[in-house]
């Protein structure tokens, strides 16, 4: 017999919202973490969770723990174009983000999934090995304790169901022999936090897309501010020589960009000079699936890190927990869970080009150039960056020819109009 009806390896952002769903559907759970302390936390993470995820923080009831213990609340992201800033507009239906620096979110995750009935977390389990039947289909996990080479108390664990949640260099898929599809990173990047930083520009949080290069600025917990920046990588040797010098350049020269005047930095440069695309099948095998990082690790310029984790293991429990509960076939179920799925796929293919750094395509200036002054082309650019809604809510047809029309942009067979754009008309 079974010991558990699911077994979640990983228990972060993705693995402990997935065991707080199962868990509340009345299923047995072994959350397994490698870490030992439930303090455990990743520090390579912007924590920002877009506006798209708002739906599923409510309805899993995160969204107020994470508000309680100081989470900021972004209702609108400046943009600022060559043509002035996109001004969020007070009367968007876009959802809000939120932001909680890690240190604190993932503690609270796991005391909440630790508290949901049902739920077994199992700190200090390293998963070593997959129980296989003889389908090929898997069916539990071994784990030791103890640091490599030193490992110690062997226990097995079997399920119906198996979760990878062990992020972007994930065991289970390895284990697995799950293949990877990895493509290029031409961005680096590096942030930090500042206590008394002065924004200048609208909204609540700016982004600048400034050429190749990308910079943002997001309030955090604690009233901390949040600066990153994303050079092409064409800038590297810059940072590599003088890392805080090539930053706070970089940041001085942002068009309206934050005021660091009487500011103290809070932290070191937090970062990574290459942050690969990796992607894999989120049901690889049977009575296997992957969710956050393990299945997709996106560019993180767009922020999608945290809202894909809490989204993907919300949609994998919405389509297995029933079928587990009643001992159906769950091959139906991951197929469901499959085709939830492609929502991050899609965006996902959209950010591979773009982590290309690449100038702007004629496409870009022309939605960006139209949603200083268009509403309706700004609130679906808000949408489109939030993911609150299929990439469709703005390359679409429709959407483009406006734009285009708009901007007085090249078209999309590279002509421009023949008469010289108006100043006046940009505006």
């Amino acid at each position: 017999m079974d010991d558990y009806d699911v077994i979640i390896v990983g228990a972060s952002i993705a693995g402990c919202t997935a065991a707080t769903a199962y868990g509340r559907a009345g299923l047995r759970v072994a959350l397994v973490e490698r870490h030992r302390s439930p303090q455990a936390h990743k520090t390579l993470c912007g924590h920002f969770v877009l506006g798209g995820t708002h739906d599923v923080l409510e309805r899993l009831d995160f969204w107020q723990p994470m508000v309680a213990h100081g989470a900021a609340v972004t209702s609108g992201l400046g943009m600022w174009t060559e043509h002035g800033w996109i001004v969020p507009r007070a009367d968007s239906t876009v959802p809000p983000a939120i932001s909680l620096r890690r240190g604190k979110l993932d503690p609270l995750l796991r005391e909440i999934a630790a508290a949901t009935p049902g739920v077994d977390l199992l700190l200090g389990h390293r998963v070593v090995e997959l129980f296989q039947d003889d389908a090929g289909g898997i069916r539990g996990v071994v784990t030791v304790s103890g640091e490599p080479g030193r490992e110690a108390g062997r226990t097995e664990f079997r399920a119906r169901l198996v979760v990878g949640a062990d992020g972007h260099h994930s065991t289970v898929a390895r284990l697995a022999e799950v293949p990877e599809d990895h493509a290029p990173n031409e961005r680096f990047l590096f942030w930090t936090y500042y206590e008394g930083a002065t924004m200048n520009g609208p909204g609540d949080g700016q982004v600048w897309p400034v050429g190749r290069d990308v910079a943002v600025c997001i309030r955090v917990d604690d009233g901390l501010t949040q600066v990153g920046v994303f050079p092409a990588k064409d800038r590297l040797p810059e940072f590599t020589a003088e890392r805080q010098g090539a930053f706070d350049r970089f940041v001085g020269r942002l068009p309206d960009g934050p005021s660091l005047v009487g500011a103290q930095r809070v932290s070191n440069l937090i970062g990574t000079t290459d942050y690969p695309c990796i992607r894999r099948d989120p049901v690889p095998r049977p009575g296997l699936a992957l969710i956050g990082d393990a299945a997709t690790a996106s560019d993180p310029v767009p922020a999608v890190g945290c809202g894909w984790a809490f989204r993907s293991a919300a949609w994998l429990a919405d389509a297995t927990a029933e079928p587990l509960a009643q001992g159906r076939d769950l091959h139906r179920a991951l197929r469901g869970y499959r085709r939830a799925h492609r929502f991050i796929d899609t965006y996902d293919a959209l950010g591979r080009r773009e982590a290309l750094a690449r100038p702007p395509s004629w496409l870009q200036q022309a939605i960006r150039a139209a949603a200083v002054s268009e509403p309706d082309i700004s609130r679906r650019l808000a949408a489109f960056a939030m993911r609150a809604a299929p990439p469709s809510v703005l390359l679409n047809p429709k959407v483009m020819i406006r734009a285009a029309v708009r901007s007085r942009a090249p078209g999309p067979w590279g002509r421009r109009p023949a008469a010289a754009p108006n100043p006046s008309d940009r505006a």
